[in-house]
């Protein structure tokens, strides 16, 4: 009868590693991008050569560049405050600002462009990453949000298990910000 469930429990596992590797972690990946945004070069690409985890994801704004910029800036922890419109003068930010302080020692700007680009960068004891964020003007009043992580991991188990986590983590984080500053800058207009 043990036997019998250690098979059960094997199989089970088996088919839900599969079922992740084949239809959910290509959609989450991809979340909401098209062919040409997930296959595209975005700024920042340059920085993590030849990653082992790329992630790119997209959502249509409601609102031009210049509206969804306060709140990328604001919302990706960028500037002081909890609450309320973004204040449009603590979002100055230059490349070599350090946002997102942390004990790993957080992301460095990379390259900046309001409202259109901005590229934070961390580089880590287990990891390199770069964090892209593009905004395409599609009109008058939309915008594309395109959001790419590229990760190129340290040889070793801690890299491996940083790979791991961030598989695990990024997409439910990713989505969530996406969504809330879609939210937002929609709400502003």
């Amino acid at each position: 009868m043990a036997r019998l469930m250690t098979r059960s429990v094997f199989r089970l596992a088996t088919g839900a590693a599969a079922g992740y590797l084949l239809a959910v972690r290509p959609w989450h990946l991809r979340w909401g991008a098209d062919d040409a945004e997930v296959y595209g070069e975005m700024p920042g690409d340059d920085v993590v050569r030849s990653p082992q985890y790329r992630a790119t994801r997209a959502v249509t704004v409601e609102a031009p560049p210049a509206a969804v910029w306060p709140w990328v800036v604001r919302l990706g922890g960028y500037t002081p405050g909890t609450s309320g419109e973004p204040d449009e003068g603590l979002q100055v930010l230059k490349t070599g600002d350090i946002v997102h302080a942390a004990s790993d020692g957080g992301f460095v700007v990379e390259q900046v462009d309001p409202p259109h680009t901005l590229v934070l960068t961390q580089r880590g004891a287990d990891a390199t990453t770069t964090c892209s964020i593009a905004l395409r003007e599609l009109d008058d009043h939309r915008t594309r949000m395109v959001f790419r992580v590229r990760i190129r991991a340290e040889p070793g188990l801690r890299g491996t298990g940083h790979l791991a986590r961030m598989d695990l983590s990024d997409f439910v984080a990713m989505r969530r910000q996406l969504l809330t500053i879609k939210s937002r800058a929609e709400s502003t207009r």
